[in-house]
């Protein structure tokens, strides 16, 4: 093993060093659905949607709530303290129609039921560089229902996380280890164009407790 393979592994354990460790704490982003999520709803309303994939569920606000509007759910994260944390409220709250799985984003989808006419992420693609989220755009068409959705949120430039911790590149911050990407609008069309329809692009944001914003993009696809 070489010492770039020793240097792959050494980085990705410690990214999961870093999500096990917040997912070690109860509710730590809050609890109930995102901003996304709510939004999200209007898109299952209209299109009559029932079968929902969520990537970097984390905690399982939003997949919890998708399974509480009566869609059948998998929830993905690549924390298996996140994963199970989610188990032991789907459990209390015996939702049968919610399926929870460790999975890296990167990886190729292997689910038993891979048709989903929503394919859902909120601020989970932060973490992916282009060319990582394009195979992960390839991965997402593949198991996607004809005429389905893809609706995620990612941060943008100007964000409380921009420019914090140590510079990779123009777009890039690391910080315990941990990279997020903010990219410009075109960056992510261009790629979005070689796999999607895109239906709307929009930024948004929130003022935090501390008083630091919050900035994202919310981007609806269709296959």
């Amino acid at each position: 093993m070489d010492s770039k393979n020793n240097s792959e592994i050494e980085a990705e354990l410690k990214k999961l060093g870093y999500w096990n460790e917040i997912y070690s704490k109860q509710n730590y982003f809050g609890t109930g659905p995102t901003i996304l999520a709510i939004e999200a709803q209007e898109i299952i309303k209209k299109n009559n949607i029932s079968n929902i994939l969520e990537l970097g569920c984390g905690q399982g606000r939003d997949s919890l709530f998708f399974a509480n509007l009566g869609c059948k759910v998998i929830g993905t994260d690549i924390s298996e303290n996140a994963i199970n944390f989610v188990k032991q409220i789907k459990n209390k709250q015996n939702l049968e129609n919610l399926e929870l799985f460790v999975h890296d984003t990167l990886n190729p989808f292997t689910f038993k039921n891979s048709n989903f006419e929503l394919v859902y992420s909120n601020l989970a693609l932060q973490f992916f560089d282009l060319t990582q989220l394009s195979q992960i755009f390839s991965n997402i068409k593949k198991i996607m229902e004809p005429n389905s959705f893809f609706f995620f949120s990612t941060k943008k430039p100007g964000d409380k996380y921009f420019e914090f911790g140590n510079k990779i590149s123009e777009n890039s911050f690391e910080y315990n280890g941990i990279t997020r990407f903010f990219f410009n609008k075109t960056e992510l069309e261009n790629i979005l164009k070689n796999h999607f329809t895109i239906m709307s692009f929009e930024d948004d944001f929130h003022i935090n407790p501390d008083e630091t914003k919050s900035i994202w993009w919310k981007i609806l696809v269709k296959n």
